[in-house]
């Protein structure tokens, strides 16, 4: 038989630097007017004031859209924008208004801009269609790529399937989705409501590269089973220009259509209509002597849509990812189905009618093969196929990636010789050390009531902050602000330039907190904080020590209420498990998280307490107890255990450096393997 690989029907994949730069840059705006854009949606403002475009809020009026007159397909796109520190906007790319879509309505891909301490500017939400699509939960250093007040800097990789962001370059958003690939370029000012406040987002140095478009190209002819062969005959037949598979549950034998070619990278769609049976479409596959035919990849197919979308490997793992309920629930029985499966180097994705229904990175599996729908064996089997379209990308251009992968854990995490160095000393209890804006390490000395600050480049610590209601557990929000956990004050504040702003929280229904001791972000807005009391228990309101989630509105909710005394608490590097100390306990719990605030799946995660913990990228937990800093493997297994010169209270990894709070003194020590944050 006659094999082409795919390279034959599509320009070879090649992944150049990012620094190759494929096209010539052209400018979107002129510096001095409008020309070339048109506004839709809303009735916000555009001006042209010293070279920017500033787009200023009007109140009672929905999203307004300054739109390109000229669509784009495969681009890159590079602009500045400074906002409003309460707006909330974006940047709509591959995007349409169409009178037969909600009466015009401008909708699309948005990069987001969000100034908010959730902080997802660069992510990818689709405007008043599926919602959010990368919400950089899980990305912390997108989140902190963000510079509050000051010009950011986006770059927008639009090249087929794959949409990709970079904040201030730092990697953000990396998504394959080609339900839309062309459209026109928007910048947003987003509607306000009822507000009369008069806010601003400005935009500048707009410009991009054209790369063409990528369209569908068919591979089934419409009339005739040519370049495609049953592995069963008289299975399949081609009826009113689909493809139409039947078999009767005496066939034992599992029958592909399968293509003549070779398939490695692509992106395929596909429209189906399940009638009968288990079916599924096949890629990466190698044809073999047995009644399955084939091994490989397969997305899932089915009648029922159980598991329509699943990503199943036959002769390797089985099922490889199962689609989630709210995914299952794309699937329209008895109807046409949109799927779309696109395999790129160590990357694969599924969609179902728009839907992400299964996903792999850095998959070490399979590279290339066939592809080809199924009939399976043993079973009644009708399912139809109206076409199946194999999409062609004109440019050769190719941002590198998936996002790499962090380097393999190494066989030592404490590098040979390294040791305990001592950075400041004189403090009476040191605690809550956490990663500043500006690279800087702050912590606390509780009974003196002070927040300092270690400068790592001069190596000087001095005093950012006095009167601080014995505050504990600190982090900075992306923007910028302190959250402090103000044990003495029984209170959690939010502060900038050292003063308080806001308070948080200091009651839950109705009676006063305990003593909030820890406190970590969710990554979507939300907090996460401990409620202990230690010493004098006189004043105590609550029976309860319990763990709280504060949702990015202001809702508080008591999520823990069943441990003995929680203190220490983190969140995974993907930010789905969050681990909680049971100090008096002498155990940490480990919990799913299902949603905002929702934990599932309680379990014990390791029979130690902890006062303070952090989280290394490979998601080992570092905690402190009973005088020694204690790492764990996310199994639960212990790997290291390392002995400060005073007993830690507190631990934090910044890059290849952790610092330790031990009582009289602040710490350092170097490791072998990076913290979640970065310097």
């Amino acid at each position: 038989m006659k094999t082409r690989t795919l390279t034959a029907l599509l320009l070879s994949l090649v992944s150049p630097l990012l620094s190759a730069e494929p096209a010539e840059w052209v400018d979107l705006f002129d510096g001095t007017s409008l020309d070339g854009w048109v506004q839709r949606g809303g009735e916000a403002t555009y001006t042209v004031e010293d070279g920017v475009i500033v787009g200023t809020t009007v109140p009672r009026t929905p999203n307004s859209f300054l739109c390109t007159e000229k669509e784009y397909g495969d681009f890159i796109l590079e602009l500045e924008f400074q906002v409003d520190p309460t707006l909330n906007c974006g940047v709509q790319i591959r995007s349409e208004s169409r009178a037969d879509y909600k009466d015009g309505r401008v909708h699309g891909y948005q990069v987001e801009i969000d100034p908010s301490d959730r902080a997802w500017s660069g992510g990818i939400y689709d405007e008043a269609r599926r919602g959010w699509l990368d919400d950089h939960q899980g990305n912390m250093a997108a989140r902190y790529a963000f510079r509050q007040g000051e010009w950011n800097h986006f770059r927008v990789e639009a090249i087929g399937p794959r949409l990709v962001t970079f904040l201030n370059g730092v990697p953000a958003a990396d998504l394959v989705d080609a339900m839309t690939l062309r459209g026109f370029i928007a910048l947003q000012v987003h509607g306000i409501g009822n507000r009369e406040e008069t806010l601003q987002v400005r935009y500048r140095n707009i410009r991009i590269q054209d790369l063409g478009e990528s369209t569908w190209r068919p591979l089934f002819n419409g009339s005739d089973l040519s370049g495609w062969t049953p592995t069963v005959e008289k299975t399949w037949s081609v009826v009113d220009g689909r493809l139409v598979g039947k078999s009767p549950a005496s066939e034992k034998r599992h029958s592909i259509l399968l293509h003549e070619g070779t398939f490695s990278d692509f992106t395929i769609r596909t429209r189906y209509l399940a009638t009968a049976g288990n079916s599924g479409f096949y890629f990466r596959a190698q044809p073999v002597d047995a009644p399955v035919a084939v091994h490989g990849f397969q997305a899932e197919i089915d009648a029922n849509g159980t598991n329509a979308g699943g990503l199943y490997e036959t002769g390797g793992r089985a099922w490889v990812t199962k689609p989630e309920e709210a995914a299952a629930k794309a699937y329209l029985p008895e109807e046409w189905n949109t799927m779309d499966i696109s395999a790129h180097e160590d990357r694969v994705t599924v969609h179902l009618n728009g839907t992400k229904t299964a996903e792999l990175f850095h998959d070490p599996g399979r590279r290339e093969g066939r592809i080809g729908p199924q009939l399976h064996g043993g079973q009644e089997m009708d399912v139809a196929f109206e076409r199946i379209d194999v999409l062609a990308t004109e440019t050769e251009y190719r941002t590198p990636g998936p996002w790499p992968s962090p380097d393999p854990m190494p066989d030592e995490l404490v590098p040979e010789g390294a040791a305990f160095r001592l950075l400041a000393d004189g403090f009476t209890f040191t605690e809550g050390p956490a990663l500043g804006p500006d690279g800087r390490i702050y912590f606390n000395d509780i009974p003196n009531e002070r927040t300092h600050v270690h400068d790592p480049e001069t190596g000087e610590t001095t005093v950012y902050r006095e009167n601080t209601g014995r505050a504990n557990g600190l982090f900075f929000t992306a923007p910028g602000r302190l959250v402090a956990c103000e044990g003495g004050a029984r209170r959690v504040t939010l502060l900038e330039d050292g003063e308080v702003t806001q308070v948080l929280a200091d009651s839950f229904e109705g009676r006063k907190l305990n003593s909030p001791n820890d406190v970590v972000p969710d990554g979507i807005g939300g907090i996460y904080f401990t409620d202990p009391r230690y010493g004098n228990r006189d004043d105590m309101e609550m029976e309860i020590e319990g763990v709280y989630y504060l949702d990015r509105r202001g809702k508080l909710t008591r999520v823990i209420d069943d441990l003995v005394r929680p203190n220490g608490l983190i969140l995974s590097p993907h930010e789905d498990v969050l681990y909680v100390a049971d100090q008096a306990g002498g155990k940490i719990i480990a919990y799913d998280v299902a949603g905002p605030g929702q934990l599932t799946s309680k379990r014990e995660f390791a029979q130690v307490g902890s006062d303070g913990m952090s989280m290394d990228i490979h998601g080992n937990v570092y905690c402190t107890w009973k005088g020694e800093v204690i790492v764990f493997a996310p199994t639960g297994e212990e790997l290291v255990r390392v002995k400060p010169p005073e007993a830690p209270a507190n631990c934090l990894l910044v890059g290849k450096t952790l610092y330790v709070t031990a009582r009289k003194g602040f710490y350092a020590i170097d490791w072998a393997v990076p913290g979640v944050l970065q310097p």
